[in-house]
């Protein structure tokens, strides 16, 4: 016959709850890292960033940061996983909630969700995309091994809904690229250039590849 656990004492429920109060402020403390992490990466790049400025913007000494991050490598990897994180979420929630619509309402959906992760998040997208992303796979690339699949899974849901709307019978890998391409242009002009690209016109210059591409009316 099991044995009942015997209810825990005071002294036994405060060390736990004095243990997940200290667990969550580390939570809290790396979060913190990462955010610094990602803007200060937007402001000054990879070569101008560095663990110091991490640990002054969130007023900790340096050696902080060292509790958490092995060096300036693994901590931006670990700001462009939290990016990748997000992407694929982003693009699987778009994808559930047009499940039932007609193909191109799909790829038109995907589409937005990208670009609006770009706009919303240029410090990810600029590191994930743009900025040294040879390096981040180099120096993690097992774990980087998932930032391929959520591209994998973005490419398929976007060839399937193609290939419904062109037929089966189309270099589909080949459009997937040239598609990401189109995408990934749009979110590059508006970030380096808001004063130019603002939401209307991304909006227009979006309406207008899917015309492009797929020759369909808006």
């Amino acid at each position: 016959m099991r044995k009942d656990k015997p209810p825990s004492t005071r002294r036994e429920r405060l060390q736990e709850r004095s243990r997940q109060r200290r667990e969550s402020q580390k939570q809290e403390l790396r979060q913190a890292i990462l955010d610094a992490a990602g803007e200060l990466f937007l402001a000054h790049g990879y070569t101008g960033f560095s663990l110091r400025q991490v640990a002054e913007h969130i007023g900790y000494a340096p050696g902080t940061i060292y509790l958490y991050f092995e060096d300036k490598d693994d901590l931006l990897f670990h700001v462009a996983d939290e990016g990748f994180r997000r992407f694929s979420h982003a693009q699987q929630q778009a994808a559930a909630e047009r499940t039932h619509d007609e193909p191109l309402k799909r790829i038109r959906a995907l589409a937005e969700a990208y670009v609006d992760f770009g706009l919303e998040n240029p410090a990810y997208y600029r590191l994930m995309f743009i900025e040294r992303p040879d390096l981040m796979f180099r120096s993690h690339e097992p774990q980087a091994r998932a930032w391929l699949s959520a591209l994998d899974d973005y490419q398929e849901a976007f060839k399937t809904a193609a290939g419904a709307v062109l037929g089966e019978s189309s270099d589909l890998l080949a459009l997937s690229d040239l598609w990401w391409a189109a995408l990934h242009g749009i979110v590059a002009l508006a970030n380096s250039m808001p004063f130019l690209y603002d939401p209307p016109r991304v909006k227009r210059m979006l309406n207008t590849a899917l015309i492009r591409f797929f020759d369909q009316p808006r």
